[in-house]
């Protein structure tokens, strides 16, 4: 497992929880209470956060840890996109963090791939 890749774990983890508060509500003021926009939002957290899990697992060939990655980006900026326009501002903070987080580690990768 390279250490370099679970940068971006974190706050994609942390996007998961945000996504879920503004879906559930407990706290009842989000103003996106239960709605699809909430939920595709949590999908793209979700399916970031698996895909930098994925990544740590194991060594994987230079083309599919370029093609995950990739996707993983595209993923978040979408769901960038999602939080913008549900007026979830941490949401929106946590996926650039993820999204600079997950830039790095595709621009820093020095390993041999398998």
């Amino acid at each position: 497992m390279n250490k370099l890749n679970a940068i971006p774990l974190f706050p994609a983890l942390v996007g998961v929880a945000i996504a879920t508060v503004a879906l559930v509500a407990p706290f009842g003021n989000t103003g996106v209470d239960g709605t699809l926009g909430a939920a595709l939002a949590l999908l793209g957290s979700v399916f970031v956060a698996s895909v930098i899990v994925v990544v740590l697992m194991r060594p994987l060939p230079r083309s599919w840890f370029v093609s995950l990655v990739t996707l993983a980006m595209i993923a978040v900026l979408l769901t960038a996109l999602a939080a913008y326009f549900l007026m979830q501002t941490l949401l929106l903070a946590a996926m650039v963090v993820t999204l600079m987080a997950l830039a790095f580690v595709l621009s820093s990768q020095r390993r041999r791939f398998s």
